[in-house]
């Protein structure tokens, strides 16, 4: 399972550890051994026979590795009542390799255990089910397996995460929080199905970004279900985390997106009665923990009925001595506080090393024990939160199981390839400065990153995301990414900056979605603000730029942008600024300033007459710049027309100057 799971270069290197002779192995150009390639063959599917191995125009194709894997889940799920304990290790191996040997010649799995005749039926329902359940075998209808027991599917995961992480603004706590939640979706999960009575590995169908999917044998569904929401209780204490169950018949999971919508509706009603969320002072740090999360316990004076000191919404329950002075910490954030302290770098670096030492490289991921070192040399930082468009409905077109399962895992790989993509390729200007990856999975992303090098990372990992889910088939919209950017200085609480990044995260989202309703460039957007421009109005950045940047009809920021808008914004301000033909920032501050302060017809006037006074060789150089930045040929000019409106371009300019990676100037 873990092995399907990983990436061709890591599952390359898994080999090597386990001894195999990738050196000497026949290999691709990549130097891939087959071996490792395998999870990713086609099924050919039950009808191969008749059908040939070419599925035809337009079908989707299961991976083998999800086929087996869900084949032998669904097949306990129906057959555990008929099976003793000690057959099915047997029994298993039979489902987790036949099917194999089409890439084999048919040869070497005669070693394989048979599946009885009272369990064929099972067998067959399982394997028709976890491929294409729309072949259906001669013979075998639908109808055929109203004697099957039923089964019962099982979702959950938490929700409201970016709460629990952000209920303190320290460092410490929220790496502790984002260790914790990490934990469980990645191995506890995991070990909680191999170690619950009644249960089987292969019953997960997915766990990735903090959800979870499993088909267990009818009459467990319910204990799942019960279980997700007490491993989130025990271990993270004020995580909120659902768990739903529904019990349904082998041919009602030949459409699984009715079944989906069904579940999802379960959730919410779910959801509504947890609300408030438990408070507990007191869990199980260790449940379904497998012994990797290190956390020294040790006696600590209590806290004499203050409030806590990090949240400031519970009751203080310890004193936790931070340096030259005791702070009061409530059950929740104590627990945060020492597993971040005892982790000592985000959960992330981890796997940022063993990505990169797959593909042969040596990477590291730098700690940072402060937000300040963090920080770049203007001692500011940015926080980028990104999430991905058109997603749930991706997954409510998911009407069979193995296609769920494949772009669970997909996406899941994406987010990580981009973000660990995009941070090695910007190494140089990080300086060396840490980067905190907070959540990463899923379709979405939460980092704090030094402030000068936010804008090339977002658009870099927007760029790589977006390329990952590029349908190269057929030209149509695939999924993109959004991504909201806030820039401030290092002593902003977190907290805060989260709440303007998700504003600005909306207003990205509506340009994505107005584009695609436009017919427009199917591609990510990105919105940006640097706190320090906006002064008093910084309590809600969106509201006051639709106030002061939308006059007459004229947008005075090209804001939202698409990752090409961007990219062509930080290529035209570092012409700009290492031109020495070009006026300094000043001369476009002045430029900003008219364009906020007066009509359109002064501010067009007062462009031409600075325009006018400046030498040939500046004209040329800033009309370059010009077309970089607005696509258009010509002379500059205070206003320009883009995309069917009235824009100018000089305020983004200004205030992203010292933010397009190239060091900019010093506040």
């Amino acid at each position: 399972c873990l092995f399907a799971q990983r990436d061709v270069f890591s599952r390359k290197q898994y080999l090597k550890e386990s001894g195999f002779d990738c050196e000497s192995a026949q290999s691709d150009a990549s130097g891939i051994p087959p071996v490792a390639l395998w999870p990713e063959l086609p099924y050919p599917g039950c009808s191969r026979s008749f059908s040939g191995w070419i599925r035809g125009e337009k079908k989707d194709c299961v991976r083998l590795a999800d086929f087996l894997l869900l084949r032998t889940g669904l097949f306990y799920a129906l057959a555990a009542e008929q099976v003793q304990r000690e057959d099915w290790s047997a029994l298993s191996l039979t489902s987790l390799l036949d099917g194999c040997e089409i890439y084999a010649g048919g040869k070497g799995l005669s070693f394989l255990a048979p599946i009885p005749k009272r369990l064929q039926d099972a067998y067959t329902a399982a394997s028709l089910l976890a491929g294409y359940p729309e072949e259906l075998v001669p013979g075998i209808t639908a109808t055929s397996w109203d004697h099957l027991p039923p089964l019962e599917l099982v979702v959950g995961g938490a929700f409201k995460v970016k709460e629990y992480y952000l209920e303190t603004n320290r460092i410490g706590e929220i790496r502790g929080a984002s260790v914790l939640l990490d934990d469980i979706n990645r191995k506890r999960f995991f070990r909680m199905f191999r170690e619950l009575p009644g249960l089987t590995g292969a019953s997960l169908i997915y766990a990735g970004g903090g959800h979870l999917l499993a088909v267990v044998p009818a009459g467990k569904g319910e204990m799942v279900a019960g279980e997700i929401e007490r491993l989130y209780r025990e271990v993270c204490l004020t995580a909120r985390a659902v768990g739903v169950s529904c019990r349904v018949h082998a041919a009602e999971l030949s459409d699984f997106s009715s079944l989906n919508r069904r579940l999802n509706d379960e959730i919410v009603d779910r959801r509504s009665v947890l609300i408030p969320a438990w408070d507990a002072e007191k869990g199980d740090i260790e449940l379904y923990a497998d012994g990797s999360l290190n956390v020294s316990s040790f006696p600590l004076p209590d806290a004499g009925g203050r409030w806590c000191d990090s949240c400031g919404i519970r009751p203080a329950v310890k004193q936790w001595k931070y340096e030259d002075e005791e702070r009061p910490l409530c059950a929740s954030c104590l627990r945060k506080q020492i597993v971040g302290q005892s982790a000592r770098k985000t959960v992330f670096a981890a796997d940022y090393r063993e990505f990169w030492e797959a593909r042969g490289v040596q990477a590291d991921l730098p700690a940072a024990q402060e937000i300040s070192e963090i920080a770049d040399s203007n001692e500011e930082i940015a926080v980028i939160y990104a999430d991905g468009n058109n997603f749930g409905s991706l997954f409510g077109q998911c009407n069979y199981l193995a296609r769920l399962r494949l772009l669970s895992q997909f996406t899941e790989n994406a987010a990580y390839t981009a973000a660990f993509t995009a941070i090695k390729e910007h190494q140089a200007l990080l300086d060396n400065r840490a980067v905190e990856i907070i959540a990463l999975g899923g379709d979405d992303a939460f980092i704090i990153v030094p402030a000068q090098a936010a804008l090339p990372l977002a658009v870099a990992i927007g760029k790589c995301f977006d390329r990952l889910f590029k349908n190269l088939s057929e030209v149509k919209a695939g999924p993109t990414l959004s991504v909201g950017v806030i820039i401030a200085g290092a002593k902003t609480p977190v907290r805060y900056l989260f709440e303007v990044a998700r504003a600005l995260l909306k207003e990205a989202k509506k340009r994505a979605y107005k584009d695609l309703a436009n017919g427009g460039v199917k591609e990510g957007t990105l919105d940006i603000a640097v706190l320090a421009s906006y002064g008093a109005y910084e309590d809600n950045i969106t509201v006051y730029r639709s106030e002061t940047f939308c006059k007459n009809g004229v947008k005075l920021t090209l804001r939202p942008y698409t990752f090409t808008r961007a990219e062509n914004l930080m290529e035209a301000v570092r012409r700009l600024q290492t031109s020495r033909e070009v006026p300094g920032r000043s001369w476009f501050y002045g430029l900003r300033q008219a364009a906020v302060s007066y009509g359109m017809q002064v501010a067009n006037l007062f462009f031409d007459y600075q325009f006018s006074r400046l030498q040939k060789e500046q004209q040329k150089a800033l009309r370059e710049c010009w077309h970089i930045l607005t696509g258009q040929h010509g002379d500059p000019a205070m206003f320009c027309e883009i995309e069917g409106s009235r824009c100018c371009p000089w305020i983004d300019v200004v205030e992203l100057w010292n933010y397009v990676g190239s060091g900019g100037e010093s506040s």
